[in-house]
């Protein structure tokens, strides 16, 4: 049990990104009501939660084109950033779930659930010793984060569509 405490203070987001998807499967499961959806009106909780969400996933692919275009000489502070930036927005979805909705809707909770996993799940956390490993880890974290845009494009226009 020391040893599991220790590794959580040496990487304090992945305690971070645990607990945020536990309340993403509450929310999920309607059984998290946020006492913050009590004061705004539901559509425009959805939009707020739904614009901070988007914002934050721009800032995450940001810093991703910033370490493949090895743009900056900041690349430990990006993927610091990177992974607390993972933990706002799996937040901030867990805010903005409602329920998990038909067919392409629990697919867009799917895929995003699995983005935030597959990224607590990275070299730092699981200390992947094989190179292979890794590059699995990495191209299954990206593929899914790619996934993710356009089923958020069909989720925005049918939400503005229908309200």
């Amino acid at each position: 049990m020391q040893a599991v405490i220790q590794h959580i203070r040496r990487v304090p987001y992945a305690g971070g990104i645990i607990l945020a998807l536990i309340l993403v499967i509450l929310a999920l499961a309607g059984q998290m009501a946020l006492p913050l959806r009590l004061r705004l009106p539901s559509f425009a909780f959805q939009v707020v939660t739904g614009v901070a969400l988007l914002i934050c996933l721009c800032l995450q692919w940001m810093l991703f084109a910033k370490r493949v275009l090895r743009s900056n000489r900041n690349i430990r502070l990006h993927q610091k950033l990177h992974r607390w930036y993972g933990v706002i927005a799996t937040l901030l979805f867990a805010a903005h779930a409602v329920r998990m909705g038909h067919l392409w809707m629990s697919g867009l909770s799917i895929v995003f659930f699995l983005v935030a996993l597959t990224g607590v799940l990275n070299r730092e956390v699981l200390g992947y010793r094989s190179n292979l490993l890794y590059l699995i880890w990495l191209g299954s974290h990206i593929a899914l984060s790619a996934a993710l845009w356009p089923l958020i494009a069909v989720h925005i226009w049918v939400a503005l569509a229908y309200q």
